[in-house]
């Protein structure tokens, strides 16, 4: 019997807070975690790395995020083929994507950027083949996907060269 996942749907601008959750499968962070974390960058780099309150967290606050769980993210290039042996590696333990998306009249006049985070957990079913879950805060359910749908969104999303995709990694200790 499959277990009931988790899966954190939009509030605010908060996506990035819930793909880091939906990614780790817990209600591990929350939004004073994520702010907190933002402020101890902030404190490093002398720069924002969110909006206060309503989220719109950047790249930096999650992949701090994930370092703390052990996880590190790793690029894929603009030109790199996405491939079933990419997907398949043992240590990829699934992606964050951030999107662009399309921006609503009140996130036009605020000027925020038009850009989404969502995240894919790889799963290991009994027989060892794969199957990803794809959670979009946006979306009210997460969606089931074979290898080769898989391959074929990234690359759909590769395509435009305002979306980012990284896999997930767990970090090598020696």
């Amino acid at each position: 019997m499959q277990q009931k996942q988790i899966h954190e749907t939009q509030t605010l601008r908060r996506c990035g807070l819930h793909a880091v959750n939906n990614l780790l499968q817990q209600n591990k962070y929350t939004r004073q975690d994520f702010e907190n974390i933002a402020e101890e960058i902030k404190l490093e780099t002398a720069q924002s790395h969110y909006t206060y309150f309503l989220g719109n967290y950047d790249l930096n606050v999650i992949q701090r995020a994930l370092l703390k769980e052990k996880y590190e993210l790793e690029w894929i290039r603009k030109n790199q083929t996405i491939t079933e042996e990419l997907l398949s590696d043992e240590n990829v333990y699934g992606l964050i994507i951030n999107k662009v998306k399309q921006i609503s009249f009140i996130e036009r006049i605020c000027q925020w950027e038009p850009r989404h985070w969502i995240s894919i957990r790889k799963n290991i079913k009994p027989d060892n083949s794969f199957e990803f879950s794809y959670h979009d805060s946006l979306q009210n359910v997460p969606m089931t996907q074979k290898m080769i749908e898989l391959i074929n969104l990234l690359q759909e999303l590769q395509q435009n060269q305002d979306n980012y995709l990284l896999l997930v990694k767990r970090i090598q200790i020696n």
